[in-house]
């Protein structure tokens, strides 16, 4: 322990270190109590003193602290610490900063697609048909056995996810249902002949799976804002809004969750979108 009263030169304060580090003077408190980064002077009236090369060492705590490494482990490499250990431990943490970023990035478009669903939710109209032209797209799609009971559909979600995930593949887009044009739906019910899985850019680099192209075409769209209940009545005014517009429909109706229980408390509020694929007939 020093003998100093006041201030030695070309020292600081723990509040004034504390402000050079960017952190609470808590911190460096908790710092010095266990070990990691003691002041290097106290004086006889108790109060600590850090030099200015000390700075270089708080550096060192706070990366691998924002490298989730624990206090315990960086006490143990700074006690141990040489230039060789240093070099290992920067390239071994360049490493996981690559695998970070890589995580992040994909979050971030994982959330700007959700965003894009979201706010297309949000402005949904109920019973509203227009024709929406999408670019090429690529689906994984599994073929769908069960009936049109809840267990059954609840089963075959699950099921499909898991081929997704075991495939890497972690997609914004809820998890959606192929519905027949010819014998897939009455007025009181309808069933799924296939699920699918709407995929990013992103996963389709990263997944080896068998993918689904579909090209760029046109579809009749229509959207419940009140569950699924009123779908059931949605599916033939598709067709009739194809047929009187001299378009051809396709053989599947595409059903997608753009609302669910992330935001939506109720299945009666969940924003339903329903869409038929729709081509021009050749002209004669």
């Amino acid at each position: 322990m020093g003998k100093f009263r006041k201030k030695p030169k070309g020292y600081f304060t723990t509040g004034e270190f504390a402000k050079l580090c960017g952190v609470k003077k808590q911190t460096l408190f908790h710092y010095d109590q266990i070990g990691i980064l003691k002041p290097e002077i106290i004086g006889s009236n108790g109060y600590r003193y850090y030099s200015v090369l000390q700075f270089d060492t708080y550096n060192t705590i706070a990366m691998l602290k924002e490298l989730d490494i624990p206090l315990s482990y960086i006490k143990e490499y700074l006690a141990r610490r040489n230039p060789s250990s240093f070099l290992m431990l920067l390239k071994e943490h360049d490493t996981l900063i690559d695998e970070k970023i890589s995580e992040l990035l994909w979050l971030k478009t994982f959330i700007r697609g959700k965003i894009k669903i979201t706010e297309e939710g949000i402005q949904a109209r109920h019973s509203y048909i227009h024709i929406e032209y999408r670019p090429q797209e690529h689906y994984i799609i599994t073929e769908y056995s069960g009936g049109p009971n809840n267990i059954d559909e609840y089963s075959a979600y699950a099921n499909h996810l898991s081929h997704c995930h075991q495939n890497q593949i972690f997609s914004p887009y809820v998890t959606g249902g192929l519905i027949a044009v010819d014998g897939g739906y009455t007025s009181e019910n309808y069933r799924y002949s296939h699920l699918y899985t709407k995929l990013t850019p992103e996963d389709i680099g990263y997944s080896s799976v068998n993918i689904t192209t579909i090209p760029p075409r046109a579809y009749a769209v229509i959207y419940s804002t009140l569950g699924f209940n009123p779908v059931c009545s949605m599916l033939p005014r598709l067709i009739d809004f194809a047929v009187k517009n001299n378009y051809i429909p396709g053989k599947h109706f595409f059903e997608d969750i753009l609302l669910d229980s992330a935001s939506r408390s109720s299945l009666d509020e969940y924003i339903v979108k329903v869409a038929l694929p729709i081509s021009e007939k050749p002209q004669t």
